[in-house]
């Protein structure tokens, strides 16, 4: 009976992996008809990446650091998305909730630690208040999740761009610079090696896996939020109250958002400056890596690790050989797309699952 449950188990694990073992070697496969195109050898690009991604110890810090907020955001993602509620704003969410932590960070006086404190818990506030903006219009008039939550990245953006230009702008440094004035250094996320930029967050980042799958796993909304994602009409039926799940989905995945941009904020770069969050592409790298990992916490750890490491060692490609550094876009991109063929299969059966229960639903 025992070895009949491991081989369960096994093949469990083995079948969720497999569509993103099979996706990143399509991915990678068409890299290499890319890169042969370029006149170089695959195996020895593909050698170099891997070994300046994850072996150099510089390296593989400068990895592990960009990884920190796409782990966060990855997450962020998946929690509403499991829930069902499509949310394309974790961006906007993140930059909401990261310069609210900034302002309340430079402003507030006291010991660093209650600042510090005061002001995550203020950006976490704040990135659950806008995440709940699209939740509310879609429930009041039935506009699309998806636009809305979109739209307000660009709102988020350009509201935060003009507060760091003219009302937060750091007067004593570089005129040309649009950033605000540093944190104090009590404030700022330890780092853990001199020279390095790898800090704390990691470490946060991690916690937050342990936690999200403590909350699918062992809590009530957990569960709800999964059968919810699963198939709405029957947790309706089951006593689910679906306007309460999306409300508090919605915000625990805009508080993430917040702790996203925070970690980059207060443990990188040490003040907010005007686009940091949104020229590195954290919140939409982060969502490649929930869809590359089917939402799991685990595999979101280990995709943003890899997708970072494709980032970093990409980076170094075009120092050293004739290879443009987009060639790590164009491989996530193509594991993406491989991916989210899974996805739309999976949707469609869903949807198809919904409407046959809302029909025996309607027959009873």
């Amino acid at each position: 009976m025992k070895n009949h449950n491991l081989k369960d188990v096994v093949a469990t694990a083995l079948s969720k992996i497999r569509g993103p073992i099979l996706a990143t070697f399509f991915g990678l496969l068409i890299g290499a008809v890319v890169i042969l195109i370029c006149g170089e050898n695959p195996f020895i690009v593909y050698a170099s990446m891997f070994e300046k991604a994850f072996i150099k110890p510089y390296y593989l810090a400068e990895t592990l650091t960009r990884a920190t907020p796409i782990i966060i955001c990855a997450l962020a993602t998946a929690v509403s998305w499991r829930a069902g509620y499509i949310n394309i704003g974790v961006e906007g969410q993140m930059v909401t909730g990261t310069i609210v932590a900034a302002i309340v960070a430079l402003k507030m006086p006291g010991p660093a630690l209650l600042v510090l404190l005061i002001a995550w818990l203020s950006g976490m506030i704040a990135g659950a208040l806008y995440a709940l903006i699209p939740a509310i219009i879609q429930r009041k008039f039935g506009a699309s999740l998806i636009i809305i939550s979109l739209m307000l990245n660009y709102v988020a953006n350009n509201i935060t761009s003009y507060f760091v230009t003219y009302r937060l702008k750091d007067t004593a440094g570089d005129a040309m610079a649009i950033q605000t004035p540093s944190f104090r250094d009590g404030i700022r996320l330890l780092r853990f090696a001199k020279g390095s930029t790898l800090n704390i967050g990691f470490i946060i980042a991690i916690i937050l896996v342990a936690l999200i799958i403590f909350f699918e796993k062992k809590t009530i909304l957990g569960y709800e939020s999964k059968m919810t994602g699963y198939n709405p009409n029957f947790a309706k039926y089951g006593g689910v109250k679906e306007k309460k799940v999306m409300f508090l989905t919605m915000a625990l995945s805009g508080a993430i958002g917040a702790i996203a941009g925070c970690t980059y904020a207060f443990g990188v770069s040490g003040r907010f400056i005007d686009g940091m969050l949104t020229s590195t592409n954290f919140a939409w790298t982060g969502l490649m890596a929930a869809l590359i990992a089917d939402l799991n916490p685990i595999g979101i750890l280990i995709s943003s690790i890899f997708l970072s490491g494709l980032q970093i060692g990409g980076s170094t490609l075009q120092r050293s050989m004739s290879i443009p550094s987009e060639i790590a876009t164009i491989i996530q991109c193509c594991i993406t797309l491989f991916v989210s063929i899974k996805i739309l299969i999976t949707f469609k059966q869903r949807k198809k699952n919904t409407k046959l229960t809302k029909q025996g639903g309607s027959e009873v």
